[in-house]
């Protein structure tokens, strides 16, 4: 029924996800959300200060920041056509996955700079056989370079740029310059900025000496354990099903998933230098992960099975937060 639902019904999916998105990310607690102060975050404390004090404001803000990634994630694959049909499995394993712990409910810097890494990846997936995507790669560049000003350890990520411009052919020699002025951009219009209002710049240094800091402790309990057994299982037979299927779909099809999947690998490496709690440094995979799920839940015939999945992964997110 809920496969059905997800494949045919765009209105009744979008239903879905919200209500899951309000139930999970406001409903469940309006305490005091402790909001990150670590100078390597001064550019994200600088955009959430003002809300600072509103704990029911922040999970409006989170919410909607939350189902606005989950609509572009769908749009995208939607758009370049990594899955061919309008149905709206990417939005909700996207969801699901980012979903999986109480942990990430709150506002912080990966979720912002979420955003702006989806967004670049929508200009880089978008630049295929565009032989004028200059601008292109220069706002992918951009994107992830404020990223990395939000948080950080995105830096990482930049490589994304110059992979993706190699997997679609823009290699001239202006596609490079302007990737590096992109990702030179960000970080002088804020120095620029503190410059002007006499900002100390040791801020800026503090925030890359967070790539080497030790991060906090997390202690995982039984339903994380069974989280991670389930999520590990369906991306498991969901990332083969892809390998197996790849070299069936159309050229654009095959480098946009060649792309995504690029992003584990420097996931995890973002895993190793970030200092975020355990699965906030596992929700990057959700935009390559849910890509991959959402191929295998359009292919497979099973129904049954494929509800199954589904309600198993519904009920391990709800029961996460309900016991929390």
């Amino acid at each position: 029924m809920i496969v059905n639902i997800f494949r045919h019904s765009q209105t009744t999916s979008i239903a879905i996800i919200l209500s899951l998105c309000m139930f999970i990310w406001m409903g469940i607690s309006f305490d005091s959300v402790d909001m990150a102060k670590e100078s390597s975050k001064l550019f994200y404390n600088f955009l959430i200060s003002p809300i600072e004090s509103n704990s029911i404001f922040q999970r409006t803000i989170l919410g909607i920041l939350i189902f606005w990634q989950c609509i572009l994630m769908n749009k995208m694959m939607i758009k370049e056509k990594i899955i061919s049909t309008n149905s709206f499995f990417p939005a909700l394993f996207y969801f699901l996955l980012i979903s999986i712990s109480p942990e990430i409910i709150h506002i912080n810097p990966t979720i912002l700079s979420m955003v702006l890494l989806i967004l670049a990846l929508t200009k880089i997936l978008s630049s295929y056989l565009d032989k004028n995507a200059y601008s292109k790669v220069f706002e992918s560049a951009f994107l992830i370079s404020l990223a990395g000003l939000i948080h950080s350890p995105f830096i990482v990520f930049i490589p994304i740029v110059w992979i993706g411009m190699s997997i679609f052919s823009q290699v001239e020699w202006r596609h490079w310059v302007l990737s590096i002025i992109g990702i030179i951009c960000p970080w002088y219009i804020m120095f620029s900025i503190a410059t002007f209002y006499s900002i100390e710049h040791s801020s800026f240094s503090a925030s890359l000496l967070f790539l080497f800091e030790e991060g906090p402790k997390y202690s995982l309990n039984l339903g994380d354990f069974l989280g991670l057994i389930i999520y590990g299982f369906i991306c498991s037979i969901a990332l083969i099903e892809l390998m197996i299927k790849l070299k069936h779909k159309n050229i654009k099809a095959r480098k946009s998933y060649i792309l995504l999947l690029w992003i584990i690998p420097f996931s995890v490496i973002y895993f190793l230098v970030s200092n975020d709690f355990f699965y906030m440094k596992l929700i990057i995979s959700a935009i390559p992960l849910s890509a991959a799920i959402s191929n295998y839940f359009y292919h497979h015939k099973n129904t049954n099975w494929l509800n199954f999945l589904i309600l198993s992964l519904i009920i391990v997110v709800i029961s996460n937060h309900l016991l929390s």
